[in-house]
């Protein structure tokens, strides 16, 4: 009597997986194109200029010797042509040392995905970078929004979040890696190369990508073909 009991009890159980999984889908498409909405909003007239008035605020009053020298080199860390794809080798090749094969592939099309989510945006929203005048340190010659760089950072704080479940250091690997990705998104304003909203976009772009394969993975049909 007692084990049919507890059989009912956790009948309900194998349901939870399909929700989940829905739930994660649902609001990574919604981030995806709350990407896109941010985006057209950042070029619209009164936020454009408000957002154009941080920028020529922080060149013209907040800048240290020390903190753009150190603003600089943590830009150049996370430069995307070569940060992102570093990133989407050596994190599944980790992964795949622990012989955590799914966890592998679910990070690297997170990352990748967040990377194609950020150039598509760029093409798509097209929004110009701020003046040369403001740029403590030249900018790409790509659009601004969203920032390439502060996308590298921060999907591999997303990408970590796959990497490193179950281990003991993951709480210190996750403050490493989300210190890091604010620390890129505020040297990308700070030394005039991108507006905040454009940051802001890249981390909508890593979360979004982060949970629509979150939610692809969680899938019964997905993870039995993938075992």
């Amino acid at each position: 009597m007692s084990a049919l009991r507890m059989s009912r009890h956790r009948a309900p159980a194998p349901a939870a997986a399909p929700a989940a999984s829905a739930l994660a889908l649902i609001t990574g498409v919604a981030a995806v194109v709350a990407t896109f909405i941010l985006g057209f909003i950042a070029k619209a007239g009164p936020v454009a200029r408000l957002d154009l008035r941080v920028d020529e605020h922080i060149a013209a009053h907040d800048r240290v010797g020390v903190l753009t020298a150190l603003a600089k080199a943590v830009s150049t860390i996370a430069t995307p042509e070569i940060f992102g794809p570093a990133a989407m080798i050596v994190v599944p090749l980790i992964l795949l040392a622990r012989r955590r094969k799914l966890a592998a592939l679910m990070a690297f099309c997170t990352i990748g995905g967040a990377l194609a989510l950020a150039e598509v945006a760029k093409k798509v929203i097209s929004e110009p970078r701020p003046p040369a005048a403001l740029q403590a340190m030249a900018a790409d010659s790509g659009a601004s929004y969203p920032s390439g760089h502060t996308t590298a950072a921060a999907v591999l704080a997303v990408a970590l979040v796959i990497a490193v479940t179950g281990a003991r250091w993951r709480f210190a690997a996750l403050v490493a890696a989300g210190g890091f990705a604010v620390a890129v998104a505020a040297s990308r304003v700070y030394l005039g190369d991108h507006y905040p909203l454009d940051v802001l976009g890249s981390m909508l772009c890593a979360l979004a990508a982060g949970l629509v394969v979150a939610g692809l993975a969680a899938l019964p049909a997905v993870r039995r073909r993938l075992h």
